[in-house]
């Protein structure tokens, strides 16, 4: 049984050890990645896309939405759900707070997306993971915690207007 779980094992150690550039490609790759089963799901359900809901893009020029989806939104949602969650926790949780910081951060970062609906609250949870494990990698690696992370969410941020577009 131990056999079994060691390529996944080195797989995620090769991850953690990433260039900054390489882990920004593959954690938003693995971001969504892990969205399309939530989104199987709910289509499945009958969720559909109007239900599930989103940024409203009919609503904004091209630039207006590269500013707020590249930019602000991934800067801003860095800085409450990723950075002060986990400095919060680390600062008065000790035992296991990485492991409580990574859930929290999740959470606050789905939470953070319910006002387009719960099920898009729900497919971004994989996302809120990937950002928050991004955020503690490099806040262990002694690297630029908040600017890796806002560099993974804009990524995915860009990824998913260039499909819209």
């Amino acid at each position: 049984m131990k056999n079994y779980n060691r390529p996944i094992k080195l797989l995620y150690f090769k991850w953690l050890r990433l260039k900054p550039i390489k882990f920004i490609v593959a954690t938003t790759l693995l971001g969504i990645l892990f969205t399309i089963p939530i989104k199987l799901i709910l289509d499945f359900a009958g969720v559909g896309d109007s239900d599930i809901g989103g940024f409203d893009f009919e609503r904004s020029s091209q630039l207006e939405m590269i500013i707020t989806v590249i930019i602000l939104a991934p800067l801003i949602e860095t800085l409450l759900c990723q950075s002060l969650p986990i400095k919060l926790i680390q600062v008065f949780k000790k035992n296991h707070s990485n492991l409580i910081a990574l859930l929290v951060s999740s959470l606050v970062f789905s939470l953070a997306h319910y006002s387009y609906s719960v099920w898009y609250s729900l497919m971004v949870l994989p996302m809120g993971f990937f950002l928050a494990k991004t955020y503690l990698v490099f806040q262990r690696r002694k690297e630029s915690s908040f600017w890796m992370t806002t560099a993974v969410h804009a990524s995915r941020n860009l990824i998913a207007l260039m499909v819209i577009l």
